[in-house]
């Protein structure tokens, strides 16, 4: 199930958002060794985080952090914009119909099942989030930067992206990929995910707009 955070119910899921970035930091720090900011309580967090970004967030029955991404509007600050820009020659995308997602994260502590076509649940299930919370905002398209051993997952998940950029070659290649938010999307990752029905939590804090997150 994907609960949808932003400021409105921060509160109320304070001990999420903690599960949260701490599965960021034993991801990006730990496992991938990136050079990201870890503070004392064990956190990954960054000035996007400061942004008051929407938070998609797989959740188990008992309501702890299973897997998670961050979507901000590209009409605002952003980490293509800020970090990737010169990678893809220049490439900007900036539209209110359009938003960015970073920091996705399947918590390595999270429960394992895996779709009939062998990819994370909880992945699948943030893809089907991501799209069905777009759909509702009235966005278009999902922009990110990913690297060469998500292509076949995004495959398998039903929902691969429209690549327009690329920086490296081989194994340390990384991707500007542009994938559609609309119907046919959702139906797509559903049938590969082997599930039915919407994702989302009831209690949706996304009312939809011609805008961003």
């Amino acid at each position: 199930m994907i609960r949808l955070i932003t400021r409105k119910n921060a509160d109320a899921n304070a001990l999420l958002l903690q599960e949260m970035f701490r599965a960021r930091k034993r991801l990006f720090k730990d496992r991938l060794n990136w050079d990201v900011t870890v503070d004392a309580q064990g956190r990954e967090l960054d000035e996007y985080d400061r942004l008051d970004p929407l938070y998609v967030v797989a959740v188990d029955e008992n309501g702890h952090h299973q897997g998670s991404c961050r979507l901000l509007p590209t009409t605002g600050e952003t980490m293509l914009r800020d970090h990737f820009t010169a990678l893809f020659d220049g490439v900007v995308i900036e539209s209110p119909l359009i938003w960015e997602c970073t920091r996705f994260c399947v918590d390595s502590e999270a429960t394992t099942n895996l779709t009939p076509h062998g990819v994370q649940k909880h992945t699948t299930e943030l893809f089907c989030g991501m799209v069905e919370t777009g759909i509702e905002a009235g966005i278009e398209q999902v922009v990110g930067v990913f690297d060469r051993r998500m292509i076949r997952i995004y495959s398998r998940s039903g929902w691969s992206p429209e690549v327009v950029g690329q920086s490296g070659e081989g194994r340390d290649a990384v991707f500007l990929g542009i994938w559609d938010v609309d119907e046919p999307s959702v139906a797509s990752i559903q049938k590969a995910g082997g599930f039915t029905g919407s994702v989302l939590e009831k209690n949706n804090p996304v009312q939809r707009r011609s805008g961003a997150a």
